[in-house]
């Protein structure tokens, strides 16, 4: 009798396993939660796994994420490595920041002011986000060390414009059509809406390096 009653339990315990794995979420899909970029693109993070954010310090949704972004970089695996990637979208707001961005990482300020620019254009409202002039920028970045007249200057020179066409082309073949958007290895673009949500964005980005890590 035991026997049976035992037998009995194990099979309804079996069943409702099965029945608790079908109703389980399913894992992330490609198609769904992020899109396979064709063709992959090269990536500049040697034997590392790149994580690319496409942003703007003119896009105030990134300004929102900027807090998770950073929290997501500094835990990034050993594995991993995390790039910025101005976006243009031919908006003159967003040119002049994208062109400020890659002035200030030639002159090796662009990490310890990066939080700051945001702070300084939706919270402190010291830079303007929409019609924002060369020159008030140049002159925010003058106090990490840097005169405003090196910072206009180096902003002109031929390697910041390379940056920039380079930007352009990269923005194109990623896919890339809002901000922030994430592109893991060259491979696989991510989206706010298609994670689920920004607080999914951490969880998804993790499990395409592992994939990558993996094989692929």
């Amino acid at each position: 009798m035991l026997r049976t009653v035992f037998a009995l339990a194990l099979g309804l315990g079996f069943a409702a396993t099965a029945s608790a794995q079908a109703l389980a979420p399913a894992p992330w899909q490609e198609g769904k939660n992020y899109f396979r970029i064709e063709p992959a693109q090269a990536t500049t993070t040697g034997d590392k796994i790149e994580v690319v954010e496409a942003f703007s310090y003119a896009c105030p949704h990134c300004n929102e994420v900027s807090p998770m972004v950073a929290e997501m970089k500094k835990n990034l695996p050993p594995n991993a490595e995390f790039v910025y990637l101005p976006v243009q979208f031919g908006f003159d707001a967003w040119k002049t920041y994208a062109r400020a961005f890659y002035t200030a990482q030639a002159l090796g300020i662009q990490e310890k002011s990066h939080a700051d620019v945001f702070r300084a254009i939706y919270v402190d409202r010291k830079l303007d986000g929409r019609s924002p002039t060369f020159a008030s920028i140049a002159d925010f970045y003058s106090k990490y060390g840097v005169s405003a007249e090196d910072f206009t200057a180096t902003s002109r020179s031929f390697a910041i414009e390379a940056k920039l066409k380079r930007n352009d082309a990269l923005v194109k073949a990623y896919g890339v059509d809002g901000t922030p958007e994430f592109i893991v290895n060259g491979k696989y673009r991510i989206t706010g809406a298609s994670a689920g949500g920004y607080d999914r964005i951490e969880p998804l980005i993790r499990y395409l390096i592992d994939k990558e890590a993996s094989g692929g």
